[in-house]
């Protein structure tokens, strides 16, 4: 009896497994039809300027291209190229050229209205959607207001949260290279500050476009690196070779954006010049770095490779053109995991450098044909071919990219690099930096004049009363309504106060003011490490605390000045009333009148003058100057003086 009861308990349990499987099964399936993830994506390439003085960009339209082809294979059939392609670059992508639009406003804005339909429709099945927008061209900024260059019209950073906006996607990827990328993230700088932090623009995204992420090179400058030998922009090329998967450091298939960042960072920082190398500020949608910005397991129409080995490797793939496709540096034991567009892969050639166990040894090459094969690819199913001479000649500016080898430990130091290193600054142009220069300089030269000036008629004063001094004491009773001792004492008190007036001068002449520290450590710090957005941060904190310094030493002068001219006025009004003996009285009206009228003296400086930094600075921090300049007009009664400039 007792056995037929267990056998019916362990039946029911056996049933009531079966059905939670199956019921976990269910819901699983259905959560992921719920998650369908549905992709969009526009990409924008414009060679040309709408600024006659800015010379056309010669890759553009090929980076476009590119990007284009990468983002089929994850968006199929709903991607949007808005490009004029030059004759080259027609003849290289003559498919791709068929589907380009006219990187016009007008056109952006219809593909922006389509996408938001086609959006709306995937959201109604309950579908989430994800778009990308990708521009390569020019970029620049006006009175702080990031804009890049479409075909015919400015797209400014409003414009582009506008056209957000209007796409009510789960989320989006934003990536830009253009030159003054940064001030496309429309970041307002709080407190009148001429820069922004990492933190500035944290909180910003996370107010206005908490869904949005961004990935660009925050580069300030006034133009855009590209290079023949990759028919490409710099930052393009080496985004696009992490996209297909060599940024994907633990190869699980999601790159994310940390993945991207550390991949960019880690390919680029052995090029010397710290101007020619994209500083990229990634953040993911909602700050959450280890979002995915793009996936390799889920792509259509693609070839995948899966190489790796013991030792470190340097690859490039070359397409059938011999142009860069791809390049990557890994570090020992990572594999390296990245699918190329079938339209790439065919005919395409691996480059191997092998580097052994010193990096820096002499690297041995090996060719490796592609084969037409639909596998995942290895070194074992690629074919051999033999070395064609050496290898193609690199641009001296450039060769050192992918210098460092990627991987895990790349990713886990660029992150560990992150958060030791000095809080990044943004927005900060060499324009900026300039003026920023010009601004210590001249505060610099108004505080030494000034210093040079005080140590002067310190030393002119100091003299003449010391000389009084020396006077009283060696004439003595002699002088007209004086004793000995009250010649004596006056002599005393006149030489030390003109020795304190001659030790201020000393002290004037020698030691720098603190507008020339600034402006000298302003310079260092530039000519040193070359950083001038975090040298203009700190120089700007460095104006600010001396003009809250000034205002603190005008109110402590104020109030001595105030205090003496009370004192001296007081001593010299109570001894004229009370009819004290002449040299007395002599004494007082001497000693009380100066200590007056020195009192005077600095009070009316501390409340009538502002100090050449106080001047300066409040120019410089005043958000409606931008530049004047004085201009003189001769007419037939006479001349007229003005000023000109933008307010």
């Amino acid at each position: 009896m007792r056995l037929s009861i267990l056998r019916q308990a362990l039946s029911a349990c056996r049933l009531t497994l079966c059905v939670c499987v199956l019921a976990s099964l269910f819901t699983r399936d259905a959560h992921a039809a719920a998650t369908t993830r549905t992709r969009f994506a526009v990409v924008i390439g414009n060679n040309r300027s709408l600024q006659g003085d800015r010379p056309d960009l010669h890759y553009a339209d090929d980076d476009a291209a590119r990007y284009f082809e990468i983002l089929q294979t994850i968006a199929p059939e709903r991607v949007w190229l808005l490009s004029t392609f030059d004759r080259d670059t027609e003849r290289l992508f003559s498919e791709t050229h068929a589907r380009a639009l006219v990187p016009s406003r007008a056109e952006l804005q219809r593909v922006g209205s389509e996408i938001a339909t086609r959006v709306r429709a995937e959201a109604a099945q309950g579908h989430e959607t994800e778009v990308y927008f990708v521009f390569a061209g020019h970029g620049d900024v006006d009175q702080g207001k990031g804009f890049i260059e479409l075909q015919d019209a400015r797209f400014t950073s409003s414009d582009l949260e506008t056209w957000l906006r209007s796409i009510p996607f789960t989320r989006a990827h934003v990536l830009l290279d253009s030159c003054n990328s940064f001030f496309m993230l429309g970041v307002r700088q709080p407190g009148g500050r001429h820069f922004a932090t990492s933190e500035d623009v944290a909180r910003s995204l996370a107010t206005r476009l908490p869904n949005v992420g961004v990935f660009f090179s925050t580069n300030a400058e006034g133009e855009s690196f590209e290079w023949s030998e990759l028919q490409s922009g710099i930052f393009s090329h080496v985004v696009r070779s992490g996209l297909l998967g060599a940024a994907d450091a633990n190869a699980d298939g999601q790159i994310t954006y940390l993945e991207l960042a550390a991949f960019v960072d880690t390919a680029t920082k052995a090029v010397p010049n710290p101007n020619m190398r994209p500083h990229v500020f990634a953040r993911g949608p909602g700050a959450a770095d280890e979002t995915a910005i793009a996936e390799t397991t889920s792509r259509t129409g693609t070839r995948s490779f899966k190489l790796g080995q013991a030792s470190p490797m340097r690859l490039r793939v070359r397409d059938a053109n011999g142009i860069p496709l791809l390049d990557t540096h890994s570090e020992a034991n990572a594999m390296v995991a990245f699918a190329l567009p079938e339209r790439w892969a065919s005919e395409a050639t691996v480059e191997r450098r092998d580097f052994g166990l010193n990096p820096r040894a002499s690297e041995a090459l090996s060719l490796y044909r592609v084969p037409d094969a639909s596998e995942t690819l290895s070194f074992d199913t690629l074919q051999p071919l033999a070395a064609r001479g050496g290898a193609r000649g690199a641009d001296k500016i450039f060769e050192h990219l992918f210098a460092e080898p990627f991987g895990p430990n790349a990713v886990a130091q660029y992150a560990l690099d992150q958060r030791l290193a000095p809080q990044p600054v943004f927005g900060v142009t060499r324009e900026d930096a300039a003026r920023m220069q010009i601004l210590l300089a001249q505060i610099a030269s108004a505080e030494r004049n000034q210093r040079i000036t005080g140590g002067f008629a310190l030393l002119g004063a100091g003299a003449v009363v010391a000389g009084a001094g020396g006077t009283m004491l060696y004439y003595g009773n002699r002088l007209d309504g004086m004793t000995n001792k009250s010649a004596h004492t006056a002599g005393s008190i006149f030489v030390g106060l003109g020795s304190a007036y001659l030790l201020g001068s000393a002290y004037l002449f020698s030691v720098p003011a603190t507008g020339e520290d600034a402006e000298s450590e302003f310079r260092h710090a530039v000519e040193t490490n070359g950083d001038y957005g975090h040298a203009f941060a700190v120089a700007d904190r460095r104006l600010n605390e001396m003009i809250a310094a000034e205002r603190r030493l005008r109110w402590v002068r104020g109030f001595i000045g105030a205090t003496m001219f009370t004192l001296g006025g007081a001593v010299v009004l109570g001894n004229e009333l009370d009819g004290v003996r002449p040299d007395a009285r002599f004494q007082s009206r001497v000693l009380g009148g100066t200590t007056a009228v020195f009192g005077a003296t600095v009070l009316g400086t501390a409340i009538l003058f502002e100090s050449p930094a106080e001047r300066l600075t409040k120019l410089w921090h005043d958000p409606t100057f931008v530049h004047v300049q004085p201009s003189v007009s001769l007419g037939p009664t006479g001349a007229m003086f003005g000023l000109s400039g933008t307010f």
